[in-house]
């Protein structure tokens, strides 16, 4: 809008070069124009508004991580009153991606036990096979360390894993001894939210804080 300077009018681009005389015009006439092209800009920018606040929740779902899901606990430990075998599986889901790791006692002392991380797991979610490596070292007379691993493969179920558990030597893959068959079955916990990782970062602490304590080494 452009004050005419010579013939006292208003020239306002975009009309054909319209133009308006002033005199006669109320300054509450002048208000309108500004109240009419205040309430478009409104009516323009609503729907811009209403699509944005309804992209933005699609969009934080892809840009913020899904929490870990806790699995359970799948055992086949077995205790007397006095020693304990079997192993403890643990495990957690993030989208397609498994994590974990595996508490085994080979018959010893109530609380003794190893804790090794799950390692080379593969996991397809639509037919539900799982297979990992775990360290399950042993010590000669000499103290010496024999590097021997769990290798299993199977399927896992919500209630249940099942499948053959295999012990292999890490260098030359001869079997450690027989191959079995393990069916572990989930078991309840008491206190679940010691199991609550709310991403990645956490359950790496968690696992190591395991293996500090009862950590298969070699």
């Amino acid at each position: 809008m452009v004050w005419d300077r010579k013939g006292g009018n208003v020239s306002r681009f975009g009309e054909n070069n319209m133009t308006f005389p002033l005199a006669g015009y109320r300054p509450s006439e002048f208000l309108k124009y500004f109240y009419y092209f205040d309430r478009m800009k409104e009516m323009l920018l609503r729907p811009s508004l209403l699509w944005l606040f309804a992209v933005l929740p699609t969009l934080s779902f892809w840009l913020v991580s899904p929490p870990l899901e806790f699995l359970g606990r799948f055992s086949n430990m077995n205790y007397s009153e006095d020693h304990q075998s079997g192993e403890d599986v643990y495990l957690w889901r993030e989208q397609n991606e498994l994590y974990g790791y595996m508490e085994y006692s080979l018959g010893g002392a109530l609380g003794d036990y190893t804790t090794a991380r799950l390692e080379n797991i593969r996991f397809d979610a639509e037919t539900q096979r799982l297979s990992f490596q775990a360290r399950n070292p042993l010590y000669d007379e000499e103290g010496n360390v024999i590097r021997n691993l769990f290798v299993f493969d199977g399927l896992i179920r919500p209630e249940a894993i099942g499948g053959t558990l295999k012990c292999r030597t890490a260098i030359t893959d001869e079997e450690c001894w027989n191959d079995k068959d393990v069916s572990w079955k989930k078991v309840a916990i008491e206190d679940t939210g010691f199991y609550q990782m709310g991403n990645r970062q956490e359950l790496e602490i968690h696992i190591n804080e395991q293996l500090k304590e009862h950590g298969a080494r070699w």
